[in-house]
Protein backbone atom coordinates (compact mmCIF):
# COMPACT_ATOMS: atom_id res chain seq x y z
CA UNK A 1 0.00 0.00 0.00
CA UNK A 2 1.60 2.99 -1.31
CA UNK A 3 -0.50 5.77 0.19
CA UNK A 4 -3.12 5.60 2.99
CA UNK A 5 -6.06 6.69 3.80
CA UNK A 6 -8.07 7.76 6.78
CA UNK A 7 -9.69 4.61 7.32
CA UNK A 8 -6.21 2.81 6.93
CA UNK A 9 -4.64 5.75 9.44
CA UNK A 10 -7.59 5.34 11.67
CA UNK A 11 -7.31 1.01 11.91
CA UNK A 12 -3.54 1.51 12.16
CA UNK A 13 -3.62 4.18 14.71
CA UNK A 14 -2.99 1.90 18.19
CA UNK A 15 0.12 0.07 16.04
CA UNK A 16 1.51 3.33 15.58
CA UNK A 17 1.01 4.37 19.15
CA UNK A 18 2.42 1.15 20.20
CA UNK A 19 5.59 1.07 17.83
CA UNK A 20 4.53 -2.56 16.09
CA UNK A 21 4.64 -0.74 12.54
CA UNK A 22 7.53 -1.35 10.20
CA UNK A 23 9.46 1.81 9.71
CA UNK A 24 8.17 1.89 6.11
CA UNK A 25 4.88 1.59 7.31
CA UNK A 26 5.09 4.66 9.79
CA UNK A 27 6.67 6.47 7.73
CA UNK A 28 3.66 6.48 5.11
CA UNK A 29 1.17 6.92 7.93
CA UNK A 30 3.24 9.91 9.17
CA UNK A 31 3.26 11.04 5.95
CA UNK A 32 -0.52 10.87 5.70
CA UNK A 33 -1.05 12.53 9.10
CA UNK A 34 1.42 15.48 7.72
CA UNK A 35 -1.03 16.18 5.21
CA UNK A 36 -4.40 15.39 6.63
CA UNK A 37 -5.22 17.61 10.09
CA UNK A 38 -8.51 15.65 10.66
CA UNK A 39 -6.21 12.31 11.17
CA UNK A 40 -3.38 14.52 12.97
CA UNK A 41 -5.69 16.02 15.46
CA UNK A 42 -7.88 12.44 15.72
CA UNK A 43 -3.95 10.94 16.47
CA UNK A 44 -3.33 13.92 19.23
CA UNK A 45 -6.78 12.96 21.10
CA UNK A 46 -6.48 9.19 20.77
CA UNK A 47 -3.13 9.67 22.61
CA UNK A 48 -4.58 11.80 25.15
CA UNK A 49 -7.36 9.58 26.01
CA UNK A 50 -6.06 6.95 28.62
CA UNK A 51 -4.48 10.25 30.69
CA UNK A 52 -7.99 11.69 30.62
CA UNK A 53 -9.49 8.63 31.87
CA UNK A 54 -7.11 8.10 34.58
CA UNK A 55 -8.16 11.98 35.62
CA UNK A 56 -11.99 11.17 35.21
CA UNK A 57 -12.03 7.86 37.17
CA UNK A 58 -9.26 9.67 40.20
CA UNK A 59 -12.26 12.20 41.17
CA UNK A 60 -14.68 11.22 43.80
CA UNK A 61 -18.51 11.97 42.57
CA UNK A 62 -20.48 13.93 44.93
CA UNK A 63 -22.74 11.62 46.62
CA UNK A 64 -25.86 12.87 45.55
CA UNK A 65 -25.24 12.53 42.19
CA UNK A 66 -23.82 8.99 42.89
CA UNK A 67 -27.32 8.47 44.13
CA UNK A 68 -28.96 10.27 41.70
CA UNK A 69 -27.29 8.27 38.74
CA UNK A 70 -27.96 5.20 40.48
CA UNK A 71 -31.33 5.43 40.99
CA UNK A 72 -31.85 6.23 37.44
CA UNK A 73 -29.68 3.06 36.16
CA UNK A 74 -31.93 1.22 38.41
CA UNK A 75 -35.04 2.63 36.58
CA UNK A 76 -33.79 1.77 33.12
CA UNK A 77 -32.72 -1.51 33.74
CA UNK A 78 -36.07 -2.48 35.19
CA UNK A 79 -37.21 -1.18 31.41
CA UNK A 80 -34.74 -3.55 29.64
Amino acid sequence: MSHHTCKDSISLMLEYIDGELTQDVRARLEAHFGDCSPCEEFLKSYRATPTLCRKALAKKMPGEVATKLTDFLRRELKKA
